[in-house]
């Protein structure tokens, strides 16, 4: 009978602490924790601040770059050129922020950044309809109104910024991860 129930007990211990919880440490309830409920937690909080950074944080320091640097430096010209329909420099802050944004906040979050604007792009693009009856409802139209828009006919541009930004973002993270730009030392086993 002692046997059967020191077996009930360490059975009852190794399910429990599968959960992250220990119902025989004499700690207390407050020593029974959900470490996956924790870590996932964390890391959707870490996701979104990766999120945060590509999309609003790159548009900031693109929006400091401009009128703080670039501005007085070159003059007006450069702001038609720096933005448009397809914002080059915001591409590329956003690609240098995903590249040296690892050192900050470790995890593979920065990876997936791209996600949610995409999905949500995808459902603008599925969803819009024309704003007139003059104008064909087709692809072209479609995919048109969203990529190719001219700067003051351009109302989709919060909704495809993201989406450039985070791709550039996701990019930069791979080039790091990959150890692209980086000097490495070579092994010391090979010939050299």
């Amino acid at each position: 009978m002692q046997n059967r129930d020191s077996t009930q007990k360490a059975g009852n211990r190794s399910t429990l602490s599968v959960i992250g919880c220990d119902k025989y440490a004499r700690i207390g309830p407050a020593s029974c924790t959900f470490t996956a409920m924790k870590t996932s937690e964390r890391w959707v909080g870490l996701y979104l601040l990766h999120l945060l950074i590509a999309t609003l944080g790159v548009g900031l320091a693109t929006a400091i770059l401009l009128e703080a640097i670039l501005k007085p430096l070159l003059g007006r010209g450069i702001i038609s050129v720096a933005t448009g329909p397809y914002y080059p420099l915001e591409i590329v802050l956003a690609g240098i922020a995903g590249y040296f944004g690892y050192g900050l906040l470790r995890g593979n979050h920065r990876f997936w950044v791209w996600v949610l604007p995409t999905l949500y792009l995808a459902m603008k693009i599925i969803l819009w309809t024309p704003t007139t009856v003059l104008v064909d409802h087709n692809w072209h139209t479609t995919l048109a109104h969203f990529f190719v828009g001219t700067a003051p006919h351009y109302p989709e541009g919060n909704i495809t910024i993201p989406f450039y930004t985070t791709l550039s973002y996701a990019f930069g993270a791979l080039l790091d991860a990959g150890n692209a730009f980086r000097f490495q030392r070579p092994n010391e086993g090979a010939a050299g």
